[in-house]
């Protein structure tokens, strides 16, 4: 089958999902810190509340940048904007590597989420561009799929590499991952054209000014708070039950909810619109993180409990993409980065809130304190819609 046969019947160019190669590298770099967080912690003979700093500023650079970067190569060739992001992500995890102090790799997790953080949006922009209207929601999850797919297999296996041969190796392999990408992408991605000259920069930056864009990002915000003040510490806090060979284990059990929930989530944003699947989504999710504590009592309900938690947080993707692009739909470059400054808002702030919590209360205070945030990102949510809603979108 020809690849435009394939687009018409899919609804979207097939192509797309080469991109989720580079969404699988970036992904992969995101969330192994957790699984090597104790490892870190040794080598560099800190805490492992000082360790969790690498993945607060990771996520708060993360969520600086991508605004900043959307509104300088936003009018750039997307396809362009990220190649050069992939080239300059595998130099730094290569450095990453070789960091011969604590403070250095902090440095080297700054650019990595500057790269990071320009790649993301140009692969969702051109899996956007690529689809029918109806179809985007699954153009987007054919995306997602990349990071929701380290999830089950780039962070346990960088897990597993980090604990056996160090944590050096685990970045040598998400270089590698990422050179598979670029080559992928330079023989046979997506292109996109070039783009007529660029707005000016007032109009480029309207919509930070909208109250209803702050509106519909809160919600982001919060859930991500949640997600990362347990995400950030799931290794200590499952060790306390499990022995630590146990963790990439669980962590599989963790990505297989991702993959199932990525594409779970695109199908409910064409099928019934993306506010009333985010609402029972995320108020699953808060439920899930309520009873976590008492899950790890058991290996397989606690199996069961990470599955259920990255099943409904990557289902939520779509819905949240699709709902806040289309409150300004003809700024989808700077929504989309503003979607992930949001999310990596919320990791910085949700990884340095689980550090505090540490400071006070144990490790098992940690899934009860997600559960209030995701609770409030429902309620946001519920509070914003007008009276009587029966919404499509």
């Amino acid at each position: 089958m020809s690849a435009a046969s394939m687009s018409e019947s899919r609804g979207f160019d097939p192509r797309v999902f080469l991109l989720a190669i580079g969404t699988f590298a970036t992904g992969t770099d995101t969330f192994v810190i957790a699984g090597i967080l104790p490892e870190l912690a040794r080598s560099f003979s800190v805490n492992i509340e000082t360790a969790g700093t690498v993945v607060s500023v990771y996520a708060l650079i993360y969520g600086i940048g991508t605004p900043l970067l959307a509104l300088v190569v936003g009018r750039w060739r997307q396809d362009r904007v990220a190649l050069a992001a992939l080239v300059i992500f595998i130099a730094v995890n290569l450095l990453c590597a070789v960091a011969p102090s604590f403070a250095l790799l902090i440095v080297m997790r700054a650019a990595a989420a500057l790269c990071a953080a320009a790649y993301a949006p140009a692969a969702y922009v051109m899996a956007a561009a690529s689809a029918r209207p109806e179809k985007r929601g699954s153009a987007l999850a054919a995306v997602a799929l990349g990071s929701s797919g380290s999830t089950v297999a780039g962070v346990p296996l960088g897990t597993f590499i980090g604990n056996h041969f160090g944590w050096p190796a685990t970045f040598v392999m998400i270089a590698v991952i990422t050179a598979i990408a670029l080559i992928a992408l330079v023989a046979g991605g997506p292109r996109t054209s070039d783009l007529p000259p660029p707005l000016p920069l007032a109009a480029r930056v309207a919509p930070l000014a909208r109250g209803r864009v702050w509106i519909a990002l809160t919600p982001v915000l919060l859930m991500f708070c949640g997600i990362y003040a347990l995400y950030t510490y799931i290794a200590p806090l499952l060790e306390t039950r499990f022995a630590a060979a146990d963790v990439p284990l669980f962590l599989i059990c963790y990505g297989a909810g991702g993959i199932v929930g990525s594409q779970f989530g695109g199908k409910l944003v064409d099928k019934f619109g993306a506010t009333r699947p985010l609402l029972v989504l995320l108020s699953v999710f808060a439920l899930l993180n309520a009873v976590f504590a008492v899950a790890l009592h058991s290996w397989l309900a606690a199996g069961a409990v990470m599955f259920g938690l990255t099943l409904c947080s990557w289902a939520c993707f779509a819905p949240i993409q699709t709902r806040i692009v289309a409150v300004e739909p003809e700024h989808a470059n700077v929504m989309f980065a503003l979607i992930n400054a949001a999310i990596f808002f919320g990791g910085a702030i949700g990884a340095a809130l689980g550090g505090a919590v540490l400071s006070f209360a144990s490790v098992m205070a940690l899934p009860y304190t997600a559960a209030i945030l995701s609770a409030l990102a429902v309620a946001m949510i519920l509070h914003s819609l007008p009276q009587g809603w029966m919404p499509r979108s």
